[in-house]
């Protein structure tokens, strides 16, 4: 009985809190539709952000603006099978989509996670809320802006 109550008490302590699917599903989407950008050829291994103690890899194709740059046989070889690999872990959920990188005329797909020596993703609506709640604070006093309270 004791090991019943146990479990219990723990699955209680890791469950995640109401709101989450939604989120969680959002981005979970975005995993699904990045490998299938992946395995159709709209985009590829672009780059690799490097810090000092994970990497990231920026996806990029004519799907995100950028031109296909030439390369030889050999290397579009094993660059495809590195796009194969990475849309394979996004699919079972190894590495997530954790961002992007804008510029003037393109953009980048970001992904990453704990093969790559980063946290896993995961959505939480109640940290996201506080964050936008304090970004807008944060706004506002910029620009002297009071909201009026109700």
């Amino acid at each position: 009985m004791a090991t019943i109550t146990n479990e219990v008490v723990r699955l209680k302590q890791h469950r995640k809190p109401p709101g989450n699917h939604i989120a969680q599903a959002a981005l979970r989407g975005l995993d699904i539709i990045t490998a299938t950008l992946l395995l159709t050829g709209q985009i590829t291994l672009g780059g690799i952000f490097v810090a000092p103690s994970d990497f990231a890899l920026s996806l990029s194709g004519p799907f995100t603006g950028s031109g296909a740059v030439g390369i030889t046989k050999n290397a579009q070889f094993v660059q495809d099978g590195v796009d194969i690999i990475t849309a394979l872990l996004l699919i079972i959920d190894e590495i997530n989509v954790i961002g992007t990188y804008v510029t003037s005329d393109r953009f980048t797909i970001v992904v990453g996670g704990p093969p790559f020596g980063s946290a896993k993703t995961e959505a939480y609506a109640p940290r996201a809320r506080e964050f936008f709640r304090d970004y807008s604070e944060l706004v506002m006093s910029r620009y002297n802006y009071r909201r009026k309270r109700k």
